[in-house]
């Protein structure tokens, strides 16, 4: 009985971490944006933002990428697209002032299917949450199709949760084999003690 109730309660917190709902949803949220504040800095740091970009988030959570974002005072266009309605109410509320004035438009959507036209954006953030994609593959064609031509899309997460969620493509050689396959041109990859990055050019 306890080890049913075991796997019970950790089937139910992975199925959180993928779209949160509810009050645990919530919880889960306001900590994801204070667990992954430095890795979410990491990330920005790894490429040039210029003046009047506009970017995608995938996978916004409680929007702390997005907080990270506006700090840069760059007169951004941001855009935040996440599968949980709780995430979404979570980051409305976190960046109510930059939704009225329109710097922030966030939506609820997934990202195989993204309401976003072809070569739009400038830069494309997925931080801690390309492992939980259903379909890898047409999720990635999707960023594809979104990113404009010479640009880059930004993938980091934990080392440990690439090979505890993901079944495929679990190494970074079968990783950037998929990309290229896509279409995407180059793919760079940094490391240190718990996190991995890549930088994909389009």
């Amino acid at each position: 009985i306890k080890l049913r109730r075991y796997l019970m309660l950790t089937e139910f917190l992975i199925k959180q971490s993928q779209k949160p709902s509810g009050l645990i949803g919530r919880v889960i949220t306001k900590i994801w944006s204070f667990y992954f504040k430095k890795l979410s800095l990491w990330a920005i740091k790894q490429t040039t933002i210029s003046d009047n970009y506009r970017i995608l988030e995938i996978g916004y959570g409680g929007g702390s990428t997005i907080k990270n974002l506006l700090a840069l005072n760059k007169n951004l266009e941001i855009h935040g697209i996440d599968i949980s309605k709780e995430s979404y109410r979570t980051a409305q509320r976190a960046h109510s002032d930059s939704i009225r004035k329109g710097s922030v438009q966030l939506k609820i959507g997934n990202v195989e299917n993204m309401p976003y036209q072809n070569n739009y954006f400038d830069r494309i953030f997925a931080i801690q949450t390309h492992i939980f994609w259903k379909d890898i593959k047409k999720s990635f064609q999707e960023v594809y199709r979104v990113l404009s031509s010479n640009s880059t899309l930004i993938i980091a997460s934990e080392k440990e949760k690439i090979h505890y969620h993901m079944t495929d493509y679990r190494t970074s050689h079968e990783f950037s084999q998929l990309l290229t396959s896509i279409g995407f041109s180059k793919i760079e990859e940094k490391q240190n003690r718990n996190w991995i990055l890549y930088i994909v050019y389009k």
